[in-house]
């Protein structure tokens, strides 16, 4: 009896373990995935931001100064927001519990799907102002 109770706990701690690691990669996937859905908008804010800075520079005719400052700081913050978290991300677990990892990765799910709203809104708004600049 004490030998099937052993293999049943042996069990449990095997299978809860298991299912505990699998939480972690499933969270960490999808944050990664959030990320991977950024990165090529990321591009898209840098090359905005080169034209608006040529604009700016080069004194288009219709250019609101003040608008195009704003969207370049616009720009600016998502990309700076987006620089900082890759920065920072740590997707180690390290010394951390698995609850303790667990909320590290929540946190981290929350800002990057705020990362991912300003740049999406960053590059919609900019692309905008730009393509309604009439070129010479």
């Amino acid at each position: 009896m004490k030998k099937y109770l052993f293999i049943a706990a042996g069990a449990a701690l095997l299978f809860g373990c298991t299912d505990t690691q699998k939480q972690e990669k499933d969270l960490l996937n999808q944050v990664i995935a959030v990320h991977d859905k950024v990165m090529p908008s990321d591009v898209k804010l840098t090359e905005n931001k080169m034209l608006l800075d040529s604009l700016l520079k080069h004194g288009a005719p219709t250019i609101n100064k003040d608008s195009a400052q704003a969207y370049i700081k616009l720009v600016d913050d998502a990309d700076n927001a987006m620089n900082d978290w890759m920065h920072k991300f740590d997707p180690e677990k390290k010394d951390k519990s698995h609850q303790e990892f667990m909320e590290y990765l929540e946190a981290q799910k929350k800002q990057i799907n705020k990362i991912d709203t300003m740049v999406t809104v960053a590059v919609t708004s900019s692309t905008k102002y730009i393509t309604q600049i009439p070129v010479k």
